[in-house]
């Protein structure tokens, strides 16, 4: 998850803007997957049965409100084409490497948390529940403090639920920077054997979703070991995307999770975020502005929209239905466009500052600026 998909953190290489707004595109996938909290406002925290009903436009948004949540596969996928374009390609130590990723990820994720925490006890205080999520107490609230919380699955989300893909992906950039030395030696085998084993213990495993993201990340980091040696191979590349999609169309139709998670949503992903590096250098210089600009919100979308959601059920509840003003057609895309402009401010104002800060305590004598998340 998270900002900028740069082919060279802190080299001055060219940004992938493309595919950086396809990551935004992703989270505000979330955005309608979740819309469902909206008729979550009773003390089961359980949905609505009718909670269909407070979906505006779902004719034509089911798959949207129904399967949105595969966008977070879609980040793991990203996340490892990213880090391999970043990392393979020159050398760079550990503490930079962690430097780079705790500045990126945490100050917002520990803004928000207390956003929640607060939130949420003026729940308890109002409701006499909390909203949501249960699990409100010291032991959740010190898991995700050190993005710890769903490791291992054990009795539901809480706080605040959407920091989970995260807490599982920072595990997998360890595993990545382990093995990255081994991978750029051993090349495609080597990254085929680690996907496969993944892939094993994703399916034989279910006390974590760890195996899960790294397959999908590890994935990407084959879509960016593809991509580089396609180079100019522009008929090869076009038959191997459309081989792609009707690979991951044959996933669809097979239906079943697991078809669509081990061949519809890899292979289809894959060809997307493939095609998108490949016109990057390609597209018009106002639509690679307006994917950075949106591709800069997507932390902000992702981990704000629950907080957000949050403050407004406790400013309406109990004397007003969230859900009734949820179904109101208007208000859904009046809710987009005020998470992604509420995202931009938080990328201006909270994350840019605080993760150059943090750089800049780390290494004095760099530049602010001038190194660029993934």
């Amino acid at each position: 998850m998270g900002q900028a998909a740069r082919s060279g953190e802190g080299t001055g290489t060219a940004r992938m803007a493309l595919i950086d707004g396809l990551r935004a595109l992703a989270a505000i996938a979330v955005l309608f997957y979740h819309y469902m909290h909206f008729a979550m406002t009773g003390p089961d925290r359980g949905r609505y049965v009718e909670y269909l009903a407070y979906q505006p436009f779902r004719p034509w948004l089911a798959l949207l409100y129904d399967y949105g949540f595969y966008a977070v596969e879609i980040f793991w996928m990203i996340s490892g084409f990213v880090f391999a374009a970043v990392y393979f390609a020159r050398d760079a130590d550990t503490r930079e490497f962690a430097v780079n990723r705790l500045a990126r990820l945490y100050p917002l994720h520990m803004v928000t948390l207390l956003a929640v925490t607060g939130l949420q006890a003026l729940a308890l205080s109002r409701l006499g529940y909390t909203l949501f999520y249960d699990n409100y107490d010291l032991a959740h609230f010190a898991r995700q403090l050190v993005f710890a919380s769903d490791w291992v699955e054990a009795g539901g989300h809480s706080f605040n639920g959407p920091i989970w893909s995260v807490s599982v992906e920072v595990t997998v950039y360890a595993l990545f920077w382990i093995l990255r030395d081994p991978l750029r030696r051993m090349g495609a085998a080597g990254l085929a054997a680690v996907i496969g084993l993944c892939l094993l213990a994703n399916v034989f495993g279910t006390v974590s979703r760890i195996p899960t993201c790294a397959f999908y990340f590890f994935c990407g980091t084959a879509q960016l070991r593809l991509h580089a040696w396609l180079g100019r191979r522009e008929g090869l590349r076009v038959a191997l995307l459309a081989g792609a999609a009707i690979v991951g169309a044959a996933g669809l139709s097979a239906g079943g999770a697991f078809a669509r998670e081990v061949i519809a949503l890899p292979f289809l992903a894959g060809a997307a975020i493939l095609a998108l590096a490949a016109i990057e250098h390609r597209a018009d210089t106002r639509l690679r502005a307006a994917a950075q600009w949106l591709g800069d919100c997507t932390y902000g979308i992702y981990l704000w929209h629950v907080p957000l959601q949050l403050a407004l059920m406790v400013l309406l509840l109990p004397t007003y239905s969230p859900a009734a003003l949820a179904a109101q057609g208007w208000f859904l895309p009046l809710w987009i466009v005020f998470m992604v402009g509420w995202a931009r401010l938080s990328f201006v104002w909270v994350e840019r500052p605080a993760r150059e800060w943090l750089r800049h305590l780390a290494h004095p004598r760099s530049r602010p600026g001038m190194a660029a998340s993934v």
